[in-house]
């Protein structure tokens, strides 16, 4: 990657009125939120789905003008800049091992099941493009699983920051998964940081709590090495463009 930072994306959030409430599928959740919000985006913070090949190329499907954002800002871009959250399931045996013994062959090898090859051309440039910013630190992946072994992750929730520090809030039954995005029928509210500032304050302390490893109902680990190897195969040779 160039050491040469260009101009931060030229507009905000600010600039155009987002709507409260929003629903799916295609084109109204691309064209109106995922599309426009990624396009000058800088930071994006989100607690998903689960952790697999075809989700992550189909998360892949709006993050074109983000990457080039973090291209464009070089060695001035954040470290990770997205930060994904995804959810998985274990049973009670799993995840006392994981959280008395740190364990974590169960959970390696359920996620290496779900890494597959991509089916066509199209998923495996997508997937490319997260493992390049994977390999590159602009991306990290973190994977909750519940305490009490019952039941999983299931808030899904964004927060979105531009380079003037304005942030979008989304929550609601949308993941970036194919189905999500153009099959099924989904319900998202939405605001800005400046327009619900209790609701940005609410959203950002708990996605700080998930990834800081401080919710007290559920445990979150970093990809285990295998996992992380296998996704680093996947990247590109040179960024995408």
């Amino acid at each position: 990657m160039s050491t040469v930072a260009t101009p931060a994306p030229i507009g905000s959030y600010r600039d155009r009125e987002w709507r409260r409430f929003i629903e799916g599928p295609d084109p109204a959740l691309l064209e109106e939120l995922y599309i426009p919000m990624l396009a000058l985006a800088v930071r994006y913070d989100r607690s998903c789905a689960y952790f697999s090949s075809s989700v992550l190329s189909a998360a892949a499907r709006g993050f074109g003008r983000l990457i080039q954002n973090l291209i464009d800002l070089g060695d001035k871009a954040a470290r990770p800049s997205i930060r994904l959250v995804v959810n998985e399931e274990l049973d009670a045996d799993d995840v006392r091992a994981l959280t008395e013994t740190g364990d974590l062959s169960k959970l390696e090898a359920i996620l290496l099941g779900r890494l597959k090859t991509p089916k066509d051309i199209l998923e495996k440039k997508r997937l490319g493009m997260l493992a390049w910013l994977y390999k590159e630190g602009l991306l990290d992946i973190q994977v909750g699983v519940m305490r009490t072994a019952s039941g999983i992750v299931h808030a899904k929730f964004g927060i979105a920051t531009d380079a003037e520090h304005e942030s979008i809030v989304f929550n609601g039954s949308g993941n970036e998964s194919a189905q999500g995005l153009t099959g099924n029928y989904e319900e998202l509210e939405v605001s800005t940081k400046t327009a619900d500032p209790a609701r940005y304050k609410y959203y950002s302390g708990k996605f700080k709590l998930l990834w800081d490893r401080h919710h007290p109902s559920v445990a979150v680990y970093p990809l285990p090495e295998a996992v992380r190897l296998k996704l680093i195969k996947f990247a590109q040779k040179h960024p995408p463009m």
